[in-house]
């Protein structure tokens, strides 16, 4: 690799700032350089321009892959379109950056790792939101073993509210109600726990919402080798929402009400810590008890692509790789089959 990463954003669209935000922290790390968007929309690539002077803009892959002095590029594109753009990047030479959700199934990840494995080149998922301030500060608050040993996880977010948001609420294009917010939920619960998961038992309600077809609440329930579970609920008919994460250890507890914990995300490359968490201890077998405000650490989002410039120039671990992509879209399929099934599932290669 040469000693600078160039770098182009595919997909620029207005929703949610997300290729600004990929354009901004690629432009923030020193290493990295944006050379261009591509984008099918012209409006979309002017306004890239407008935001990026002196960029390189595309109408369409085909003519960026091309190009042999574009090292890298990162995919902002819906769900539905990654793994047939981020296949060709790789067949192309490319190192790929795709952002969650990673695709629609395990099939598709699997060609994907296997299309980076081929092309000899990087394959790495944009769960930067591990970088959250509220996330690193709990993490760090379980590794060191403030509450002992976890044994419960519980993490929801949602409301009560017509879903309906474009490509996302349709489920052929943004694979269902888990695949918004639930990449985010299920990437911090694989990366707190860091066991091998035992089975996946998933609840799936389709209730209220008729005028779309994603479900109006999805449920799944993470068994780890050690014991521990996790119970991850995003809904749109939760009329009483509960704390954001309660995790509980067999000498306290962490809760935490999310508010406020990342203000700021795709509009900045990062935040000074924002909020705090509730830390719980118990000693003298429940007779003694103590709360504790803790301060959230800072959103370092940007660190995300540092540790990607450090993947790539020297060898350092891929930040969040395409393996580890795949077993948050595996919890996905696997709660869905299971609420098929009524059964606990198996899921797909945590054996092998």
């Amino acid at each position: 690799m040469p000693d600078t990463i160039r770098c182009a954003v595919i997909g620029y669209g207005p929703m949610h700032n997300f290729g600004w935000a990929h354009c901004a922290w690629i432009d923030h790390t020193p290493e990295l350089e944006l050379v261009g968007v591509c984008d099918i929309d012209s409006e979309r690539t002017e306004a890239a321009k407008a935001d990026w002077p002196g960029i390189e803009t595309w109408s369409s892959t085909e003519d960026l892959l091309a190009r042999d002095d574009i090292h890298l590029v990162s995919i902002v594109t819906p769900h539905f379109t990654h793994c047939r753009i981020a296949v060709e990047a790789l067949q192309a030479g490319k190192h790929v950056v795709v952002e969650k959700a990673m695709c629609l199934n395990v099939a598709e990840a699997t060609a994907m790792i296997e299309a980076a494995g081929a092309a000899g080149r990087t394959l790495a998922v944009h769960h930067n939101r591990r970088h959250d301030g509220n996330f690193r500060r709990i993490k760090q608050l379980v590794d060191d073993g403030e509450i002992g040993e976890v044994f419960q996880i519980d993490l929801q977010a949602g409301g009560y509210g017509d879903p309906e948001h474009g490509w996302y609420t349709q489920k052929a294009r943004g694979g269902g109600a888990f695949y918004f917010w639930g990449p985010h939920a299920v990437d911090w619960v694989l990366a707190l726990v860091g066991e091998k998961m035992t089975g996946v038992t998933g609840f799936f309600h389709k209730l209220v919402w008729d005028h779309l077809d994603i479900e109006d609440q999805v449920r799944a329930l993470i068994r780890f080798e050690s014991g521990c579970v996790a119970d991850v609920m995003f809904s749109h008919i939760n009329a009483a929402p509960r704390p954001l994460w309660r995790i509980l250890g067999t000498e306290g507890a962490i809760i935490d009400a999310g508010a406020g914990a990342t203000k700021g995300y795709e509009h900045v490359v990062s935040t000074p810590p924002q909020g705090s968490v509730k830390l719980i201890r118990v000693s003298d077998r429940g007779r003694k008890r103590e709360e504790i405000e803790v301060a959230n650490l800072g959103n370092d989002w940007d660190s995300y692509w540092q540790d990607l410039a450090d993947h790539l120039l020297r060898g350092a671990p891929v930040p969040v790789s395409g393996h580890d992509g795949r077993r948050t879209i595996a919890v996905f399929e696997t709660a869905e089959k299971s609420s098929r099934t009524g059964r606990t599932e198996p899921v797909p290669y945590e054996d092998g």
